[in-house]
């Protein structure tokens, strides 16, 4: 099975023809079809479980229950919620109670029909908030009585204080709602096991060794018996990381001995869908009568669901990561983490950053019209500058807001917004994110680069970070290019393969330029020092390298001489160097307090909205997007990352919402779970600012996240200058905005 190459020129034709071979192309020898029996109700105790009809079925290799496979306690993070199959109770709609494995596809479906299951009814509960409070049905007792796993307190400087001084207060309770990823590969992976080797998994996951420590937790297997495969992934946007699916086609596959693949179809997939996490806001921003911002003090509700996958890493950067963006003198935030009856939430980009900036972007506009101040001006008067400790001690070596503020007014026309006609508005918003999370994994957040010579002087990368798309690949065969002085095309990039190549953390939290990339330019500053040694021992002293050559007087050699040099003295073996990029980064401490970044991206986006007041129906007519995020390695890659987050986030505010009513899913398919086309997508202008930052390979910072969080913060800052009529919840869709507008 082919593991993930660079995306050169022939990968991107074979896309274009469909050559691609995703997990859903691939076949085993001997491969059998897994399907999973899911709970049709939300919160139920299995009475009576009998799947012998099933294993009757001609065709069908093995049926599995949750008496069939082990009991460890296991999950992604610290909360151990999972199991492999459900044995006693179902808790959500599409909780996995059995699954089987066969022959063909039909004689699967057969036997998932012939399971007979008897449930007891339990009640079930949807609302964070009511999970909290006494007598509400417990999902998890040995983890959390009160249905909250997780609870943030954290207060800096003294907000009582300044909610005294202060001259201005805004307020309210925002939402913002669940969305579902829409990637265009469904769900899938592909499992099999041997006595020799372990559970092997081909599967689309972001991080590749956190899923081979958790499913290995799952089996009772030590890690090195689980390897993960990364083919081409299709489109994920946050839903791959860890995923039941993958453990229950290691189960079967384990049970039959034979290779199991299971697909979720798309029904299956949004039916079970594990979205972007729901939020809610209860948000208080004072400022004084000159418009610096005092204080901020916020609450913030977070559904799980059923079971914890990356929640947590969601409300923690909800209630505190926007604080970084301005000289707020006090900040609390409070945070619920809390299990429902709903399926599972985990994280999509912007990872509570965008949901926050929401809230936050809103209140900031509601205080400027309260003052009379432009939004903008305001914003300039309030924001961090380079060389500063934020509120939550990020240091900004390198920071370009104000810059961005002043390019994205000149490029908008920002002084038209006051005499734009009715219902027509102009929003701006600013963002932050950051380029890496010490806090993501605590015992490392650094990367590792092989570089191997080849001995046709063509060059191997390889990494633990996962090419999504995204242009990772390109962006490091650039990097490495840009140090040897030889032609990019030339660097294979390889990675996506526990068993092969070295560990990575995986790609989130927008590390995969900053930390791969660090660790691809110090493995090529390496092989430079390397090959120059070696030049110089075979040719003499005073030999180098330049432009991609070995020089030594007037004479220069390929790379392929060198690489004949090194094996003719090495037994056959290659030139291969291998370095690890250790950020100089803090882990945050109990309060959240800490340098948990190597640097810190900043955008300023506005967007223009045109709304019919009769129908309430938003279009986004124009929008700007500014960044700040360092050296761009890739122009073209860089802004197909903004045009795609900007059209993600219309998506989001003006239509997407994964519409979920006592724990099911209303709209589980592509045909009523509206997402934007072409012609719902504005002209997107973009501009960035660059200006190297110290500690970004060749001066680089992110660019996939942050792209996306100012998004709906602009485009309801529009809405609210076009309609005079401030809108709370996610998405602002047609109805909602129509109520606001006939609201007395």
């Amino acid at each position: 099975m082919k593991t993930q190459l660079s995306k050169s020129p022939a990968d991107l034709q074979a896309k274009l023809e469909g050559q691609t071979r995703y997990v859903h192309d691939m076949r085993l020898p001997g491969q059998l079809v897994g399907k999973i029996l899911r709970s049709p109700h939300p919160h139920a105790r299995i009475v009576r479980l009998d799947v012998s009809r099933a294993r009757a079925i001609k065709g069908v290799v093995a049926v599995l229950t949750g008496e069939d496979v082990p009991h460890h306690t296991y999950g992604p993070t610290k909360f151990k919620d999972w199991n492999i199959l459900a044995r006693d109770r179902v808790l959500f709609i599409g909780d996995e109670i059995a699954a089987v494995a066969a022959e063909t596809d039909a004689a699967a479906k057969q036997a998932i029909a012939a399971i007979e299951v008897e449930y007891e009814e339990l009640p079930g509960v949807f609302d964070p908030e009511e999970a909290m409070q006494p007598g509400a049905p417990v999902l998890h007792e040995t983890i959390a009585g009160d249905n909250r796993p997780m609870r943030i307190a954290l207060e800096r400087g003294d907000v009582e204080r300044h909610k005294q001084e202060a001259a201005v207060v805004k307020s309210g309770r925002y939402r913002s709602n669940r969305i579902y990823q829409g990637h265009l590969e469904p769900i899938g992976a592909i499992a099999s096991w041997s006595d020799e080797e372990g559970i092997t998994i081909w599967a689309p996951s972001h991080i590749p060794y956190r899923a081979r420590e958790t499913y290995a937790a799952g089996f009772g297997l030590p890690e090195d018996k689980v390897r993960i495969v990364v083919p081409p992934i299709g489109g994920s946007f946050g839903s791959k990381y860890v995923l039941k699916v993958h453990v229950i086609a290691a189960a079967l596959a384990m049970a039959a001995r034979r290779p199991v693949k299971i697909i979720m179809d798309r029904y299956e997939d949004m039916v079970t869908a594990h979205p972007r996490v729901p939020l809610t806001f209860d948000l208080e921003i004072g400022a004084d009568r000159e418009g610096n911002l005092l204080y901020k003090d916020v609450v913030v509700y977070a559904d799980a669901g059923a079971r914890v996958y990356w929640s947590p890493n969601v409300i923690a950067t909800a209630c505190t990561r926007p604080d970084n963006i301005y000289r707020f003198q006090s900040a609390k935030s409070e945070g619920h983490l809390c299990y429902t009856n709903n399926s599972p939430t985990t994280c999509m980009r912007g990872f509570g950053n965008a949901e926050m900036l929401f809230a936050v972007e809103s209140v900031i506009d509601e205080i400027a019209l309260e003052l009379g101040m432009d939004p903008a001006e305001l914003r300039l008067r309030n924001i961090v500058r380079p060389g500063e400790r934020t509120i939550h001690g990020y240091r900004l070596d390198t920071c370009l807001l104000e810059e961005c503020i002043d390019k994205v007014k000149a490029i908008s026309g920002w002084e038209r917004r006051a005499d734009l006609p009715p219902y027509r508005g102009m929003g701006i918003a600013l963002a932050n994110h950051v380029s890496g999370f010490r806090a993501i994994d605590p015992r490392f957040d650094g990367s590792t680069a092989v570089l191997r010579l080849k001995g046709d002087g063509s060059l191997e990368l390889e990494t633990g970070e996962i090419e999504l798309g995204q242009g990772m690949s390109l962006s490091y065969a650039r990097i490495a290019a840009q140090v040897l002085g030889v032609p990019e095309g030339s660097i294979l990039v390889k990675s996506g393969d526990t068993g092969r190549y070295p560990f990575g953390i995986g790609t989130l939290a927008s590390r995969s330029t900053v930390m791969g990339g660090n660790a691809a330019k110090l493995a090529a500053e390496a092989l430079q020092r390397r090959l120059v040694s070696l030049a110089c021992e075979v040719l003499g002293k005073g030999a180098s390298l330049e432009d991609g050559r070995i020089r030594y007087g007037e004479e220069t050699y390929p790379l392929s001489e060198a690489a004949a040099w090194h094996r003719a003295r090495h037994a056959g073996e290659e030139l291969t160097v291998r370095e690890t990029y250790v950020p100089d980064t803090e882990m945050p401490d109990a309060t959240y307090y800490g340098h948990p970044s190597p640097n810190y991206p900043f955008a300023a986006h506005v967007a223009e909205v045109e709304v019919d007041p009769d129908t309430g129906r938003t279009r986004v007519v124009g929008y700007w997007a500014v960044h700040d995020s360092g050296t761009i390695i890739h122009e073209t890659m860089a802004k197909g990352q903004v045009y795609g987050a900007v059209a993600q986030g219309i998506g989001w505010v003006t239509m997407e919402d994964l519409i979920v009513e006592q724990g099911r899913v209303k709209n589980p398919s592509m045909m009523d779970y509206r997402m934007p086309g072409a012609r719902d997508i504005p002209n997107i202008e973009i501009a960035f600012l660059e200006g190297e930052d110290p500690n970004g390979p060749l001066g680089a910072k992110s660019l996939g996240e942050v792209a996306l969080d100012p998004v709906p913060g602009a485009i309801a800052n529009a809405i609210a200058h076009a309609t005079g009529k401030r809108g709370y919840e996610l998405p602002l869709s047609a109805e909602r905005v129509w109520r606001a507008i006939h609201s007395t």
